[in-house]
């Protein structure tokens, strides 16, 4: 919701709860996130009820962060609804700073996953000889991760799973293509239905990754800066360390903690010190919090929020396939992937999935297999062949009881007596 003060005071607005602080406050105090290097104008906007570019109307406004705002629109034509998310006016004018918001348009389009958001097309508008660049994304009908969790506290861990592995597959995407999130956090999650799954991960945001400098060389960000919400920064990044995948890991494996037991590791009364205590401080074992956890999956969480990067998995697909080992103990709760299958058969194989929406190309990872039937009961083999034979025999009984009709039957119109019929009168 937008604040009620007057236009041209100077805020700034966290991403995450919409809240406006002063100038110069850094990190939002609720949940410390990293606040917008910038002061939001408000005021009426100018942009609701409008058709931008003869295609898309303007309908809600549906959230504001640090480069733009998030309308709920509508393209004509196509009758869909889709997410417009628009750069800041006061942004639009830095050449920079239009360059930094195009490059999540082209970092997002060119990964190409199920569990990330659709980049739809990137245009301009021009307003007062400005010209102003906005993203036209798939529209999701659902609630964040934080909102799940919000609502039900901690979740089953085949549920937690279930979705750890979405996120996983997703960034590991990320990863092979030298992107690295920077900002993963339940609010950058939503969970949509898709089918009969009402978890279905889209991974959002990647308006503070960072790419290699091959790929896009013209980007770059400040050495020592630190990006995404305390709660979630990897140690190496909260002492101003470089971004690697191993840091999305970090967050990743945050997640995982916060699924189970309802809270993050770290918290505190400010961001400063829950980045200290993501640098220095033990990390609490999640078996006090919860004792009836999957011993296997905690070892694989705690030891993914170790302080040193090389202690944890390299990137997200690794961290995906040792997910999927540890959940080979939930044997009784079947977490269920997207394709419907159970997770606690695994099979290790260069995956393509036939007719499946997606590839997870050149990798060894454990993929899900049949389920598995029950054993069967001694001498059940045998059964299963009288069983297979039992047509064939209820065919010749009825054979043999027609055959016996008819004999008796002939019988007794003397068809075989030994007599010879009696002739005729004369």
């Amino acid at each position: 919701m937008l604040s009620s003060q007057p236009m041209g005071v100077p805020q700034r607005r966290c991403s995450s709860c919409g809240e406006s602080y002063a100038e110069g406050v850094i990190f939002c105090p609720r949940d410390g996130t990293a606040l917008p290097a910038r002061s939001i104008d408000t005021g009426p906007d100018p942009y609701l009820g409008q058709v931008l570019r003869g295609e898309f109307r303007v309908d809600a406004l549906i959230g504001a962060g640090a480069a733009g705002r998030v309308y709920r629109a509508h393209q004509l034509g196509i009758e869909r609804s889709v997410a417009l998310k628009i750069m800041h006016r006061d942004l639009a004018g830095n050449e920079g700073l239009r360059t930094r918001f195009q490059r999540e348009a082209r970092i997002a389009g060119s990964l190409c996953h199920p569990n990330l958001v659709n980049v739809l097309s990137l245009a301009e508008i021009q307003q007062d000889g400005l010209s102003i660049p906005f993203l036209a994304l798939e529209y999701l009908d659902g609630l964040t991760l934080r909102s799940a969790l919000l609502a039900q506290g901690a979740l089953p861990a085949a549920r937690a799973v279930h979705i750890l592995l979405q996120i996983a597959d997703a960034l590991g995407e990320a990863h092979e293509r030298g992107i690295v999130h920077r900002d993963l956090k339940p609010e950058n999650s939503m969970l949509v239905r898709r089918g009969d799954d009402p978890d279905f991960v889209k991974v959002l945001d990647f308006g503070v990754a960072r790419a290699e400098a091959g790929e896009y060389p013209a980007i770059a960000t400040r050495a020592g800066a630190i990006f995404g919400s305390a709660r979630y920064v990897a140690p190496e990044c909260a002492a101003g360390g470089a971004s690697t995948p191993a840091s999305d890991v970090y967050a990743l494996a945050t997640l995982g903690y916060e699924c189970l037991c309802g809270s993050p590791p770290f918290d505190g009364d400010n961001a400063i010190q829950v980045l200290l205590k993501q640098q220095t401080a033990a990390v609490p074992p999640l078996l006090q919090r919860d004792p009836n956890l999957p011993p296997a999956l905690v070892r694989l969480l705690e030891r993914n929020l170790s302080k040193s990067p090389s202690d944890r998995a390299q990137d997200a697909r690794q961290f995906a396939r040792e997910l999927l080992a540890a959940d080979s103990t939930l044997e009784s709760t079947l977490a269920r992937t997207r394709l419907g299958h159970a997770l606690s058969t695994m099979v290790s194989a260069n995956v393509h999935v036939k007719g499946s929406d997606h590839q997870l190309s050149s990798l060894s990872l454990p993929v899900p297999g049949p389920l598995p039937l029950a054993e069967p009961a001694h001498g059940s083999r045998r059964f299963s062949h009288r069983a297979f034979a039992s047509p064939a025999l209820i065919v010749l009984l009825c054979f043999l009881l027609g055959i016996t009709a008819a004999l008796g039957i002939a019988h007794r119109l003397g068809v075989f007596s030994s007599h010879p019929p009696k002739a005729g009168p004369p």
